[in-house]
């Protein structure tokens, strides 16, 4: 079927907007470029050891191949490091919260937050202040970023370029993707067949459902009753109901941020599978497991994880 475009006419933008329009593109590339800066920076860390890339890194698509990792003065890590691809299409943007108002509010929580202690700088805003203006890029930047602020530097200007940078962290390039956009199958017959139980009678989209590969939701992933030191959901809650709930990881990229699970505790894709504690996975054999990991090998975006824009920047200023 060919459908006809037909071009209308545009309206002429008045002086005033056209400006508006320019201001605001030239803030939103300088947050963007802010935020990046400040994901490779140490200094947003109590004691200079710890970056948001230091636990996120590009080439696991944002995770960081540990269990848990520990925080700046060696606290121990509650939870996996979850990967970061397609983050900002998210509601519920950790393993087990779901009151956060968006990426801002999140990203000051390894920052801040105490329970775990991560990068350890709650109730050091003087400190962030101090040292990220002593640099002279980071002048230029956060004045450009937030000139309605005259480029103040608190959590609040920091958090919310963290949040624009990792809304650009979009990965829609897998081989899956091209295939699903030419109309042609995937490359081998695991794969297909993969596919096949994937979206019928394995019935993974369920929960993790396409195109993000999650419904960004939480689920009950295992028994109430099992004895834990993470009670998920119900720790921020309070209720009952809500233990032992996670949230749906995305499987985008999941071939490459390895070992899964909030805990770590499935070292590979095979071993996350047969964890799911689902009547249907008593009746999946060996074979079809390892057709649906190659379907899932297929949801890897190499674009993403080597895209030079989401890397770490060089020390020359943009600006």
């Amino acid at each position: 079927m060919i459908y006809l475009l037909v071009a209308q006419p545009a309206l002429q933008a008045q002086p005033a907007l056209q400006a508006q329009s320019a201001q605001d593109s030239i803030e939103n590339k300088a947050q963007i470029e802010l935020g990046r800066r400040l994901f490779y920076d140490a200094d947003l860390s109590i004691n200079g050891t710890m970056s948001c890339a230091t636990c996120h890194e590009q080439r696991r698509s944002f995770a960081d191949g540990n269990q848990a990792h520990p925080g700046a003065l060696d606290d121990p890590g509650k939870r996996n490091v979850p990967g970061l691809a397609n983050i900002g299409q998210f509601k519920n943007l950790t393993w087990a919260h779901n009151h956060l108002s968006g990426l801002a509010e999140q990203s000051l929580m390894p920052i801040r937050g105490t329970n775990p202690v991560e990068m350890g700088m709650n109730g050091h805003e003087d400190e962030i202040r101090k040292r990220l203006g002593q640099n002279g890029c980071y002048q230029k930047l956060f004045l450009l970023a937030f000139p309605k602020e005259k480029g103040s530097i608190h959590f609040g200007t920091v958090s919310r370029a963290l949040e624009s940078f990792q809304k650009t962290f979009i990965s829609n390039q897998s081989l899956y993707d091209q295939m699903m956009e030419k109309g042609t199958s995937l490359p081998t017959k695991n794969a297909q067949r993969g596919k096949k139980l994937f979206f019928g009678a394995a019935q993974c989209n369920t929960c993790h459902t396409a195109p993000l590969f999650s419904d960004d939701d939480f689920h009950q992933v295992q028994p109430r009753e099992q004895k834990t030191t993470d009670y998920g959901l119900s720790d921020v809650t309070g209720n009952p109901k809500d233990k032992n709930v996670f949230r749906t990881p995305s499987l985008r990229n999941a071939a490459l941020t390895s070992p899964y699970w909030h805990d770590g505790s499935a070292k590979t894709l095979i071993e996350a599978i047969q964890k799911h504690d689902l009547k249907i996975n008593q009746t999946l054999s060996h074979q079809e497991i390892t057709e649906l990991v190659a379907f899932i090998d297929t949801l890897s975006d190499m674009t993403f994880v080597n895209n030079p824009k989401y890397a770490k920047p060089s020390k020359k200023c943009p600006y």
